[in-house]
């Protein structure tokens, strides 16, 4: 009998666990509304959700709302370029990225990727928001973004690329001659930058100070005397990038951000770009001419880093193939008055969901210990007779 009661009250502690389950971890999945998992398209196999068409209709009604006053959407031409901007930018290369990747049996969601993206989103809490997933939601919410999507992001920005080129290498579709390298390697399809970044955290860097910095660097007459310039706003007070200060960035196309890429590759060696604004902040980029004393200490690394060029053929090949999609959700759908979406719509159980596993918790121990009774008090009434 009291083994039986230890055992129910040994349920009845787990089952009030139960609901809280998942909400202990701060960097755990944080679940937006609904809706923001709706399909609203699909390219090349891949889903395209409503949290991505929220994220680019959205942002891009702010920015014309900055730009005209808050009647921005009042014209009609206005309302019919916002949603041709929408169709026009809501697949991208990272959905044919995604696309190659179904190809060799990589999901973004699952694996090594998916362990890879929680170790990132675990330090972003940490360091960005000092564990306070409430602070995180807000700020999810102020940029009209979900978890799911930021996942989405970082494990197809940081991650899916190298996965592909390892199955690709497996597979030997990789061409990995050091010939094909040094071409490569020596091309414009690989230059060399150094920068200037001031991260939008910090209140204080606006994008008045990156133009003011960007002033003083470009005004030096010669390129020597353009380089110090850069060299001295490098070391200065307000750049938050010390990552590679003396030899700078290798890169090919497709591994920075799009806006810092497009401003790159049209610089001259020694040229410097206007501020160029991401998510993060501001950049004042220089492009320098690559050191042959860099690529023979880094060559290896420089090597498998030219697969890259491979990989963008296939993205690219692949991309122009795609075609668009929308379901009849996503076609119903009028881009300058969408649905809202709150980022922590569904972060933790809901009340009601706790009372009804509570009370299914309560209900299954007391019929438990009945049982137990019942079986027990049947065993005495035999002794008995």
């Amino acid at each position: 009998m009291r083994k039986g009661i230890r055992i129910a009250a040994l349920l009845l502690a787990v089952l009030c666990c139960l609901p809280f389950v998942g909400c202990g971890s701060v960097s755990a999945k944080v679940k937006a509304d609904r809706v923001a998992t709706r399909v609203v398209a699909t390219a090349g196999g891949v889903d395209i959700y409503y949290d991505e068409l929220y994220y680019l209709a959205m942002n891009r009604i702010r920015e014309r709302r900055e730009e005209l006053g808050e009647g921005a959407l009042e014209s009609a031409g206005e309302r019919e370029a916002l949603a041709a901007f929408v169709r026009e930018n809501l697949m991208s290369k990272t959905h044919a990225l995604i696309s190659v990747g179904y190809d060799y049996g990589i999901d973004l969601t699952k694996g090594d990727i998916a362990d890879e993206v929680q170790s990132e989103m675990d330090d972003i809490l940490k360091n960005t928001f000092g564990d306070d997933r409430k602070a995180y939601i807000r700020s999810l919410n102020g940029d009209y973004l979900t978890d799911r999507y930021v996942r989405q992001y970082i494990g197809a920005e940081e991650f899916l690329a190298t996965e592909i080129i390892l199955a690709m290498l497996e597979k030997g579709e990789i061409d990995d001659s050091e010939e094909t390298a040094n071409r490569v390697i020596r091309s414009d399809d690989m230059i060399r930058t150094v920068q200037v970044f001031l991260d939008k955290s910090d209140a204080a860097n606006t994008r008045e100070l990156a133009e003011s910095i960007r002033a003083e660097i470009a005004a030096a007459e010669s390129d020597d005397a353009r380089y110090d310039a850069m060299r001295r706003a490098i070391a200065g007070k307000y750049n938050d990038d010390f990552a590679d200060v003396g030899n700078g960035y290798y890169f090919l196309r497709g591994e920075m951000d799009a806006a810092y890429e497009k401003a790159a590759f049209k610089l001259a060696n020694y040229e410097v770009s206007g501020v160029v604004e991401t998510g993060n902040g501001y950049y004042i980029i220089m492009r320098l001419p690559k050191s042959e004393e860099y690529i023979t200490s880094h060559y290896q690394e420089l090597k498998e880093k030219s697969y890259i060029v491979q990989l963008n053929q296939k993205v690219d090949e692949r991309f122009a193939g795609m075609h668009l999609e929308m379901t009849k959700f996503g076609a119903s759908l009028d881009v300058c008055s969408l649905p809202s979406l709150d980022a922590g719509g569904r972060d933790g159980t809901p009340v009601w969901l706790i009372v009804v596993i509570s009370v299914a918790g309560v209900a299954l121990v007391g019929g438990v210990v009945y049982l137990i009774r019942k079986k027990t008090g049947k065993g005495a009434a035999k002794k008995k007779k």
